[in-house]
């Protein structure tokens, strides 16, 4: 039997903030703690672009995926309710605000890592990274519920916590300049917004039995893609280390 669609956000929630690879998984520990070089620091960072050089388009999947070639009254409120998240991915400066595209703001993240605009956007992505955009990809073009169970819920409702641990990882122990840390505390600002109106929306999606189901499961596809991606991470770019780290994590 259906919970109420209140209580099943709040289920979606606390399972995202306990099992999601941003705030848990053995690499992103290690980069908060400092203890990865700056060289390894760079290589995650520059696989992470096929993912964050592409959030426009995975937003706008959002609005895309809502309706159909005659929509309903419902579904031209919920395409309506969906553009703020666009617009803030796209770039507020360009309906007369002052923070620009996220992209871009990437960008100037990885330049202030050392890295050179060739770098970032010649970067070779690995099998796991890939495995992880695509099913992002996959998850926002299945249908609305999808796409924020997927999106907003799984990883937005975190960002809060996993992007202010970024910035002070990145100034403290890597030497990054604030000025090059926009990126993440904009994300620290506005992601909490994204999921209490993705929650908002979704209580009128999630209403039903199946719909519960398929939203959990979204969660859950897009949590493990990012474990894949992270799992891949260690492996290719903090062996041995990494090596050992996963060897004692599947340990019984």
């Amino acid at each position: 039997m259906a919970v109420s669609p209140a209580e099943f956000a709040a289920t979606l929630l606390k399972e995202a903030q306990e099992t999601h690879p941003w705030l848990h998984h053995p690499l992103f520990r290690m980069i908060y703690d400092g203890q990865l070089t700056r060289g390894q620091l760079q290589h995650v960072i520059r696989q992470q672009g096929c993912f964050f050089l592409d959030t426009l388009r995975h937003a706008a999947w959002k609005i895309i995926s809502v309706g159909g070639y005659t929509p309903t009254w419902e579904d031209l409120e919920r395409q309506r309710a969906l553009i703020p998240l666009v617009v803030e991915e796209g770039g507020e400066d360009t309906v007369g605000g002052k923070r620009t595209a996220h992209s871009f703001l990437f960008v100037r993240l990885c330049e202030g890592l050392g890295l050179s605009r060739e770098e970032v956007f010649t970067t070779e992505y690995l099998p796991t990274t890939i495995i992880e955009k695509n099913e992002l990809f996959l998850l926002q073009r299945s249908s609305p519920l999808e796409a924020l169970c997927g999106g907003n819920i799984a990883t937005e409702s975190i960002n809060p916590i996993h992007m202010q641990r970024m910035a002070q990882a990145f100034e403290r122990h890597y030497g990054v300049p604030r000025s090059a840390l926009d990126f993440y505390h904009v994300h620290m600002e506005v992601e909490a917004d994204h999921a209490d109106r993705a929650v908002r929306i979704l209580e009128k999606l999630a209403v039903t039995d199946e719909a519960q189901a398929r939203g959990l499961l979204a969660m859950r596809r897009a949590i493990t893609a990012r474990r894949i991606c992270a799992d891949g991470l260690l492996e290719a770019f903090v062996t041995p280390r990494g090596s050992e780290i996963t060897s004692i994590r599947a340990a019984p």
